[in-house]
Order: C-alpha cells, then structure tokens, then sequence
C-alpha cells in the first residue's frame, strides 16, 4: 500500500494529508468464459460452480476491501472466451464505479479479435483507465500518475475526467487538462513532482503488456525504450509495475534461495 495523500478519478478520498492511502485490488488470469456451466479443478457434484462463481467472488472482494483503483493484468480472456466483448464486458464490469486500468495478457489475443481490438475496447469500458499506447504490436503500455489531494476533504468526491494524452498519459487526479507536449507527442520535462493542473504527483502506475512472444523475453527491448523514454520526460516519483509474466529475475532469485516477501 502506498502511503501518500491522493485523491483518485471519480473515488472519494480515502484520507488526506500525512495519513492518505491509495487501495489496489490486483486481478490477474481469470480466463473467463461467459457461458461455462462447470469449474476447472472443481469435482462435479461438490456443489454448483459456473462463470457465476469467478464474478460473484471478484464483487465481493472489491466490495470488502473498498479499492480505489482496480489493476488487471492480463488474461482475462483466451481462446474460449465468447464472445469476448461480452466476457470482457462482465469480467472488467465487476469494478462498477470504480476506476480500474488493464494491460493484456498473452492469451488475451486468441479470441476472434485482435490484440489491438481486445485493447480498444477494454478502453470503451465503463471506468477504465486503460490507454492504448505507442508501441507498435504492443498495445497495452501506460502509465498512470497518482497525485496530492491538495485541498480536498475527506469523504469529498472527485469529478470524473477522461485525460487522452498521446504519450499515453492519464493522471488520476480528476481534473481535466493534459500536460504539456512537444512536437514528438512527449510531455516536457516538469519540475520533481509537479503535475498537470499544479498538482502534486506523489506516485506512478506503470502498465507493461506481455504479448505471446515475452515467454522468452517479458519485456521488449521497445517497451523497455518506451518506457526510458517516457520516464525521462517526468518528475520522478515512487513506481509501481504492473505486467502478466513475471520476469527472469524471479526465477534467478526463487533458485538462488533469495528470500522474497509479498509485503
């Protein structure tokens, strides 16, 4: 949990000042399927277990943990998925008002549509936050930047704003304005912390796609360049990743023995 004031599009603050907090509910690899009567690794007769099951439980953590962005990471569709609109409808939909952004998965292409088509309409979606990025053949590569409530009181709703900005930038901020670009389409560099509309950014969201092909190599040599390039141009700030396949390093430190804690 990161530790700041915030205040986020169309959610109430959740404190202000020194003791603001900012709430995520990570979903990854539901593989739903809109119309499946029976659960994988679940025995018939254990008692009924259909499509039903994976929405009800996701509804009742968010309705139990009160997030205030919603994070999904990919896989959320496969080839079995359809129609895939109306699964990916259904399955992003359990986030109701809240704010959730997405990257894809690398299944979330085998399905009769696209990668760039599953991209374009996951962002049609009611909250999302998803922006289709600039990567070529990699669609799902963003950011999201975190900012101060400034002056807002606890409790106090934000308007909601969508802010399409061409370096696939969406402050979370609930203000409109986008910052300011160049002639190549990238924000000019700000001062440390300053964002668009003056206020503070105290955190970033990075959202990298991981296609078919990132079994081997997770993040492209690209994405990596997109994502130097992106960061150079911002004030810098606590960041936060997001990706569907775990990198290499992982699998070096779990067989080195390095100690890891999900704290």
């Amino acid at each position: 949990m990161l530790q700041a004031p915030l205040l986020l599009l169309g959610q109430r603050t959740v404190s202000v000042g020194e003791s603001g907090t900012l709430r995520l509910v990570h979903v990854s690899d539901a593989h739903y399927h809109p119309f499946a009567t029976a659960c994988e690794d679940v025995p018939r007769g254990a008692g009924p277990c259909t499509h039903r099951n994976t929405t009800q439980f996701l509804a009742s953590v968010l309705h139990v943990e009160r997030p205030d962005l919603v994070a999904f990471t990919g896989d959320v569709i496969d080839g079995d998925s359809s129609p895939p609109q109306l699964a990916m409808a259904q399955l992003y939909g359990v986030a109701g008002a809240r704010p959730w952004a997405a990257s894809l998965g690398n299944h979330d292409e085998e399905s009769t549509l696209s990668r760039d088509e599953v991209l374009a309409y996951v962002t049609t979606l009611r909250g999302s936050l998803t922006e289709h990025g600039p990567v070529k053949g990699s669609p799902g590569n963003f950011y999201l930047d975190v900012v101060a409530a400034g002056a807002a009181a606890a409790g106090e709703a934000a308007m909601p704003a969508h802010v399409a900005a061409p370096d696939a930038r969406r402050a979370v901020d609930g203000e409109k304005g986008a910052p300011e670009l160049n002639a190549s389409g990238r924000s000019e560099p700000s001062k440390e912390g300053e964002a668009a509309g003056g206020k503070l950014v105290v955190a970033r969201l990075v959202f990298f796609d991981s296609r078919k092909d990132h079994v081997r190599q997770m993040i492209s040599d690209a994405q990596l360049a997109w994502f130097v390039e992106t960061v150079g141009s911002l004030p810098r700030v606590p960041t936060l990743a997001f990706y569907h396949i775990p990198l290499h390093e992982y699998e070096a430190a779990v067989a080195a023995g390095v100690p890891m804690s999900g704290e």
